[in-house]
Protein backbone atom coordinates (compact mmCIF):
# COMPACT_ATOMS: atom_id res chain seq x y z
CA UNK A 1 0.00 0.00 0.00
CA UNK A 2 0.95 3.34 -0.95
CA UNK A 3 -0.09 6.91 0.07
CA UNK A 4 -1.34 9.27 -2.42
CA UNK A 5 -1.90 12.74 -2.26
CA UNK A 6 -5.66 13.59 -1.79
CA UNK A 7 -5.43 17.40 -0.83
CA UNK A 8 -3.77 20.51 0.82
CA UNK A 9 -4.20 21.45 4.14
CA UNK A 10 -6.08 24.39 2.93
CA UNK A 11 -8.53 22.38 1.15
CA UNK A 12 -10.14 20.82 3.91
CA UNK A 13 -11.65 23.10 6.55
CA UNK A 14 -12.05 22.16 10.26
CA UNK A 15 -15.89 20.67 10.66
CA UNK A 16 -16.00 19.78 7.24
CA UNK A 17 -16.47 16.92 4.95
CA UNK A 18 -14.78 16.80 1.30
CA UNK A 19 -15.09 14.36 -1.24
CA UNK A 20 -11.54 12.97 -2.96
CA UNK A 21 -10.57 10.37 -4.98
CA UNK A 22 -7.09 8.20 -4.28
CA UNK A 23 -5.93 5.47 -6.77
CA UNK A 24 -9.64 5.65 -7.66
CA UNK A 25 -11.46 5.10 -4.63
CA UNK A 26 -14.03 7.37 -3.70
CA UNK A 27 -13.37 8.95 -0.16
CA UNK A 28 -14.39 11.75 2.32
CA UNK A 29 -11.85 13.59 4.32
CA UNK A 30 -12.65 15.61 7.20
CA UNK A 31 -10.63 17.58 10.02
CA UNK A 32 -11.78 16.83 13.59
CA UNK A 33 -10.07 18.51 16.65
CA UNK A 34 -6.92 18.84 14.27
CA UNK A 35 -7.00 15.48 13.18
CA UNK A 36 -7.35 14.22 9.75
CA UNK A 37 -9.50 11.16 8.47
CA UNK A 38 -10.54 9.25 5.92
CA UNK A 39 -13.04 7.12 5.13
CA UNK A 40 -15.04 5.38 2.03
CA UNK A 41 -17.54 8.13 0.78
CA UNK A 42 -20.39 5.77 0.27
CA UNK A 43 -22.71 4.48 3.16
CA UNK A 44 -22.03 0.68 3.33
CA UNK A 45 -26.12 0.58 3.99
CA UNK A 46 -27.26 1.75 0.59
CA UNK A 47 -24.50 3.85 -0.54
CA UNK A 48 -25.68 6.93 -0.07
CA UNK A 49 -23.09 9.94 -0.58
CA UNK A 50 -22.06 10.67 3.47
CA UNK A 51 -19.95 13.81 2.33
CA UNK A 52 -23.50 15.33 1.94
CA UNK A 53 -24.34 13.73 5.75
CA UNK A 54 -23.11 15.72 8.61
CA UNK A 55 -20.09 15.27 12.17
CA UNK A 56 -20.96 14.30 15.48
CA UNK A 57 -17.92 14.38 16.85
CA UNK A 58 -15.45 12.12 15.18
CA UNK A 59 -18.21 10.58 13.60
CA UNK A 60 -20.33 11.10 10.02
CA UNK A 61 -24.20 10.20 9.86
CA UNK A 62 -25.45 9.24 6.86
CA UNK A 63 -28.28 11.81 5.74
CA UNK A 64 -30.05 9.32 4.08
CA UNK A 65 -31.10 6.81 7.11
CA UNK A 66 -28.79 8.71 10.58
CA UNK A 67 -26.73 5.60 10.80
CA UNK A 68 -23.40 6.85 12.23
CA UNK A 69 -20.26 5.41 11.81
CA UNK A 70 -17.26 6.03 14.14
CA UNK A 71 -14.37 7.99 11.95
CA UNK A 72 -11.48 6.26 13.45
CA UNK A 73 -11.95 2.84 13.58
CA UNK A 74 -15.01 2.64 11.15
CA UNK A 75 -17.29 0.74 13.72
CA UNK A 76 -21.36 1.37 13.21
CA UNK A 77 -22.10 2.95 16.10
CA UNK A 78 -26.05 3.82 15.29
CA UNK A 79 -28.01 1.63 13.07
CA UNK A 80 -30.01 3.26 9.79
CA UNK A 81 -33.30 4.15 10.54
CA UNK A 82 -36.40 5.28 8.87
CA UNK A 83 -38.97 7.22 10.16
CA UNK A 84 -39.81 3.96 12.92
CA UNK A 85 -38.52 1.32 10.50
CA UNK A 86 -35.19 -0.07 12.23
CA UNK A 87 -32.57 -1.46 10.16
CA UNK A 88 -28.99 -3.29 10.57
CA UNK A 89 -26.13 -1.69 8.38
CA UNK A 90 -24.21 -3.84 6.22
CA UNK A 91 -20.97 -3.84 7.40
CA UNK A 92 -18.23 -1.10 9.29
CA UNK A 93 -17.28 1.83 7.66
CA UNK A 94 -13.82 1.33 5.42
CA UNK A 95 -11.41 3.95 6.84
CA UNK A 96 -7.52 4.68 5.71
CA UNK A 97 -4.63 5.92 7.58
CA UNK A 98 -3.91 9.67 6.79
CA UNK A 99 -0.97 11.83 7.12
CA UNK A 100 0.31 15.01 6.61
CA UNK A 101 3.47 16.61 5.13
CA UNK A 102 4.58 19.81 4.00
CA UNK A 103 1.09 21.11 4.04
CA UNK A 104 -0.46 18.29 2.29
CA UNK A 105 -2.56 15.25 3.04
CA UNK A 106 -2.24 12.06 2.20
CA UNK A 107 -4.48 8.67 2.24
CA UNK A 108 -2.80 5.13 2.09
CA UNK A 109 -4.88 3.35 0.14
Amino acid sequence: MDYVKVASEAQVAEGTLVPVEAAGQKLLLTKVGGTYYAAQRKCPHLGFNLCKGKLEGESVVCPLHKAKFDLKTGQIERDPKLLFIEMKAKSDLATYPVKQMDGDIYVEI
